[in-house]
């Protein structure tokens, strides 16, 4: 009995340091409630995430703390009668702070029970965990648009390959016609170069939405070369010659720049050229004029200007001009057609150039012109211009086994490549294409990747372990990492459909 006083102060102590200690956490709220429900003690914590004083909600119910649409439901009584029950629950929920925000909470409600059982109160531990549930719903957020971007670009790529492939027959024979047109009847002449110009558009409108994916996500790259600006206009002008010629428009061409060496990639300048003179083209009424016209400015760089007197922009609108999707106003896609894609895509690409486009205009009816600066080139440095990397015809004849399981694309290409001389087999999958490699001496194989039994990168595979062949992939898919793994696989070119008859002539020209 002479030890109890100590025994008592020692516990005393114990429980003074018990309370201190709890009442010195901040990162979770720790407090006492009555049988009822109402708080008896409050520590720092609790003050810090709910914003009470002490001497502010000791005394009250804690129902204060959740929702209207809780107290509603009689939420806060039911987790008591809950902990009454199962000793101690656990939950998640919106809990509301003294200044009426909210905030998602982990709670753990004890009941505490006396010697004989009795309910003598519940301890409550609340965290903050809004954080965490912000944190793990932005990375499930991030997961699910990396997933939707995926599905995104393989959705276009499918589509690409699906839309491209049948326009590689119609772009073949139309440009066979086309370069054969003293062979026609006059009346049809005109009509072979609507089928081209139209088939032209339609690979260019999917060109676009590609260009827009690989922007996007920062897949697109330039291959950098000393390029003459004024050949790749010349180039982009005759390009768009035909609609031109049908409009009777009066283009004037003022190429003044001295210093018109850019470093650049060369197609896709033109590509920006050519989007820029096309869209003159296009909102120029008929008999109007376009006036291309380049100079130099005090630190040398190079400017291209195009102006036309069409139907114009509200000056309002031009700040949209270069977004994706987007047009003047609606009424310009009903009337012009076209996906709004041409302008987002020529800004990105000046942009990688470290050039700068704009676009100015006095409003609707007072036409529009498209600038462009770019830096130049010091002097003396080569240039390439397009046109020399075409070779028009083939050299020498070749043996090709061309593998295609569209009938009419292997038809069609089948038929051309006789006609300039070369000797063609045709195979429409994996399996005929293995026999025909296996029994001849074969110079270019011509493939498809997609094959109704297997894939055109088994069949270059199969190819290669027999003897050195050149192969030429020809796809709907064009994305960068396509002509990777088509390289990969042991392809030497990639062309993608609908495959420009001309191109395919250099390239065999360049395997011959």
């Amino acid at each position: 009995m002479a030890n109890l006083p100590f025994t008592e102060s020692a516990l005393r102590d114990t429980a003074e340091q018990f309370h201190i200690l709890v009442d010195s956490v901040e990162e979770y709220a720790i407090y006492m409630l009555d049988p009822s429900g109402n708080v008896v003690t409050w520590n720092r914590g609790a003050q810090k995430i709910k914003g009470y004083t002490a001497e502010e909600i000791v005394g009250k119910n804690f129902a204060c703390f959740y929702t209207a649409e809780d107290v509603a439901v009689d939420k806060p009584q039911h987790n008591l009668r809950e902990a009454a029950r199962r000793g101690t629950i656990r939950e998640q929920g919106l809990r509301i702070r003294k200044d009426g925000s909210t905030f998602e909470a982990e709670v753990v409600l004890t009941a505490l029970r006396d010697t004989n059982g009795n309910i003598r109160g519940y301890s409550k531990v609340t965290r903050d965990i809004t954080d965490q549930i912000r944190s793990r719903e932005f990375e499930a957020e991030k997961i699910a648009a990396q997933k939707a971007s995926k599905a995104k670009d393989d959705f276009l790529a499918a589509l690409s390959h699906e839309l491209r492939t049948p326009l590689t027959p119609a772009l073949a024979a139309a440009s066979y016609l086309e370069d054969n047109a003293a062979k026609l009847p006059p009346e049809f002449v005109e009509d072979v170069q609507m089928i081209k110009r139209n088939v032209q558009l339609q690979a260019k409108l999917i060109d676009d939405l590609l260009d827009l994916a690989r922007i996007t996500r920062g897949k697109l790259h330039l291959d950098v070369e000393s390029c003459d600006a004024h050949s790749i206009i010349r180039n982009a002008i005759e390009t768009a010659s035909s609609a031109i010629a049908a409009k009777k428009l009066k283009i004037s061409t003022q190429l003044h720049a001295k210093e018109h060496c850019i470093g650049a990639d060369c197609i896709r300048l033109q590509q920006v050229f050519w989007n820029l003179i096309n869209n003159a083209v296009k909102f120029t009424p008929q008999g109007g004029q376009i006036a291309i016209r380049t100079y130099n400015d005090a630190r040398g760089r190079f400017h291209l200007d195009i102006a036309d007197n069409g139907i114009g922009i509200e000056p309002e609108r031009l700040a949209s001009l270069f977004r994706p999707f987007e047009q003047a106003d609606a009424t310009v896609s009903r009337q012009f057609g076209g996906l709004g894609l041409g302008l987002a895509i020529s800004k990105h690409l000046v942009d990688l150039h470290h050039g700068k486009i704009e676009a100015e205009s006095r409003g609707r009816s007072f036409g529009a012109t498209f600038k462009v600066t770019l830096n130049t080139l010091p002097e003396g440095v080569g240039q390439t211009d397009i046109r020399s990397r075409t070779l028009q015809r083939p050299r020498k004849s070749l043996r090709i086994l061309l593998v295609e399981d569209h009938r009419d694309t292997q038809r069609t290409l089948s038929r051309l490549l006789t006609h300039f001389g070369h000797e063609v087999l045709t195979a429409s999958n994996k399996q005929r294409a293995l026999e025909l490699l296996g029994s001849g001496n074969i110079d270019v194989l011509l493939c498809d990747v997609g094959l109704p039994d297997g894939s055109g990168y088994e069949v270059v595979a199969h190819a290669r372990r027999k003897r050195p062949i050149k192969a030429i992939a020809i796809t709907g898919f064009g994305t960068e990492e396509d002509i990777r793994r088509s390289n990969e696989a042991g392809f030497d070119s990639h062309l993608v459909k609908p495959v420009d008859l001309h191109k395919l002539q250099t390239v065999l020209d360049q395997v011959a």
